[in-house]
This record gives structure tokens, C-alpha cells and sequence, in this order.
């Protein structure tokens, strides 16, 4: 079995065996360290990168009151992050009645950069349904 859990200076503490191995945190000067991951995984690290700072993207003060749905057209190399406030509870309030994925190709890029002013556009329900 192998169990990992912080320890101090060094993050990651390597039991295997009965035996305690401290891992090394720097990457070897001989060594190149590599990943690469596929579809669901990019999609995944580019959803969670997004939520850590949908307060900033956004610029709302709390993000717990707001919901959103995420959407990538991989053949265009599209994302698509609608977000809305959180309804009352008696309305189904984690849905959204439009699907994303079509809204992404009706729609032109709201910004060149996430780290710029102005990178949203603010729209009604019925201007989405619309297009």
C-alpha cells in the first residue's frame, strides 16, 4: 500500500513498505519531468483553472452565488463559460434552459485575454434565445 501526506518542508511523504521515503521536490538536473493528458483532462484542468478565479472573470464579490455551465468545441478550439445568479430555491436553479455547447458558435469571442477589462458580455435571456 502507498499512502502520501504533507510533512513540513518536504510536501510529500512516501510510505511504501513499511519503509518512509522522503520525495525530492526539485526536478533533477539530468531529468526532464513530463505529462500530457488527453480531452477530458484538459477540459477538466481548464474548468477548474477557470472556477479559481471566476470572482475576478466575472467580477462578482462572491462566487458561491453564482452558477455556471462550461463548453469546449474542440474542433473550432472554443470555450464557452456562461455564468448566472443563482435563482431562488423554488425555481430549478442549477439549470440553465439553453445548451451551451450550441451558444458557443453563435457567439464571437468576448475577449482576446481573460486578463483584461471588459473580457464578458452581459446579455438577456431572451437575446440568447433569440440568436
Amino acid at each position: 500500500m502507498v499512502r502520501f501526506f504533507p510533512q513540513g518542508e518536504v510536501d510529500i511523504m512516501k510510505i511504501y513498505e513499511g519503509d518512509i521515503v522522503a520525495k525530492d521536490k526539485r526536478i533533477p538536473d539530468d531529468k526532464y519531468r513530463i505529462i500530457k493528458i488527453g480531452k477530458e483532462a484538459l477540459f477538466e484542468l481548464i474548468c477548474e483553472a477557470f472556477k479559481e478565479s471566476e470572482e475576478a472573470f466575472f467580477d462578482v464579490s462572491d462566487a458561491t452565488t453564482i452558477v455556471k455551465s462550461f463548453s469546449i468545441d474542440w474542433e473550432k478550439g472554443e470555450f464557452i463559460c456562461v455564468a448566472r445568479n443563482e435563482l431562488p430555491q423554488e425555481e430549478e436553479h442549477l439549470q440553465f434552459d439553453f445548451d451551451t455547447h450550441k451558444l458557443i458558435s453563435k457567439i464571437e469571442d468576448t475577449t482576446d485575454t481573460l486578463f483584461a477589462p471588459n473580457r464578458y458580455i452581459e446579455v438577456l435571456k431572451s437575446d440568447i434565445d433569440n440568436l
